[in-house]
């Protein structure tokens, strides 16, 4: 690993510029992003639809458009978005250095921060407790207080602590600080997120404030995409176009079939999880540049390996 050779330019950067630049990234690491998003995903999906798949309606028609199958499948990939950017994560980190890993050593990275991985956005962040009170729905009435209250609530704390602590999983998968430690001086998770994001929390909680608004503008874009990819491809039309807002919704509540609502939809919503997955981590790197002065200190530790090698 060359600490002062890398892919991206180590700068600050605004939020426009970063999701400018993620585009770059996917483009030049298209085929071990799908795979690192692939390895998440597709678990989470299997969960997902074991657990609210059976929400969705047996018979389709203009009266009925799966709302309780749509609502509680946005709720879990939106709980479960940082689970699923993982190994993306663990793959942009060395990626940036010009260090080549294989999907299955992402992997192993992964797998060896599992736990840690898990108490810290599965258990603290609410995902866990949303698969419980699945479970606990009933199949015959929704519950609005399971399904409505409960998982407001749910989303709200896990958008208060991505506001304000999105870089969990850097923290967890690339520093690999410990989550607990009998040395006093030891820089676990805790201490290590508390010291890189306090210093900066109005400004992230801005910052997350325009990304979730880009979020939903590029998941309404992805849909329609879709929704204009089957047009074309299958000569399947709902309705002609038309920028008014109740003919969208039109678009997407009526003329659905299991196919539509079962898999395009959340896959739709995966591709942004994924996308964005990309965005954080960019985000993550000029944080540190900016509160840490990182392009300095990696220059620094450069010169310091070149030094003490010809000692070695």
């Amino acid at each position: 690993m060359q600490l002062d050779r890398t892919r991206i330019a180590i700068r600050e950067r605004g939020l426009l510029e970063t999701i400018d630049l993620a585009l770059f990234v996917v483009r030049d690491f298209v085929a071990p992003i799908i795979a690192c998003a692939l390895l998440a995903i597709v678990p989470l999906a299997l969960i997902n639809y074991a657990l609210i798949g059976w929400m969705a309606p047996a018979e389709y028609d203009t009266d009925v458009v799966g709302f309780r199958y749509l609502w509680n499948m946005t709720v879990l990939i939106f709980l479960e978005a940082p689970l699923a950017s993982a190994f993306i994560v663990a793959y942009l980190g060395p990626a940036v250095f010009l260090e080549d890993r294989t999907i299955r050593q992402v992997a192993g990275d992964v797998l060896r921060q599992s736990v840690a991985l898990f108490l810290c956005q599965g258990l603290l962040r609410g995902v866990l407790i949303a698969w419980v009170l699945y479970l606990l729905t009933d199949r015959l009435e929704a519950s609005g207080f399971i399904e409505g209250f409960l998982m407001v609530v749910l989303c709200a704390w896990a958008a208060a602590m991505r506001a304000f602590r999105p870089y969990v999983n850097e923290i967890v998968l690339l520093e690999k600080n410990p989550l607990w430690s009998r040395k006093g001086g030891a820089i676990t998770v805790a201490r290590r997120s508390s010291h890189l994001h306090s210093p900066y929390s109005g400004d992230l909680f801005v910052r997350w404030i325009g990304a979730a608004g880009i979020g939903v503008l590029l998941a309404l874009v992805v849909l329609y995409a879709a929704y204009m990819i089957q047009g074309v491809l299958l000569s399947d039309w709902a309705f002609h176009f038309s920028p008014q807002p109740e003919a969208f919704l039109n678009l997407f509540l009526m003329n659905l079939d299991w196919f539509k609502l079962e898999v395009v939809y959340p896959l739709c919503l995966w591709l942004v999880v994924a996308f964005w997955a990309v965005v954080r981590f960019l985000s993550y790197l000029d944080l540190r540049i900016r509160h840490e002065g990182w392009e300095v200190e990696l220059l620094m530790r450069a010169e310091a390996l070149r030094l003490t090698m010809p000692l070695a």
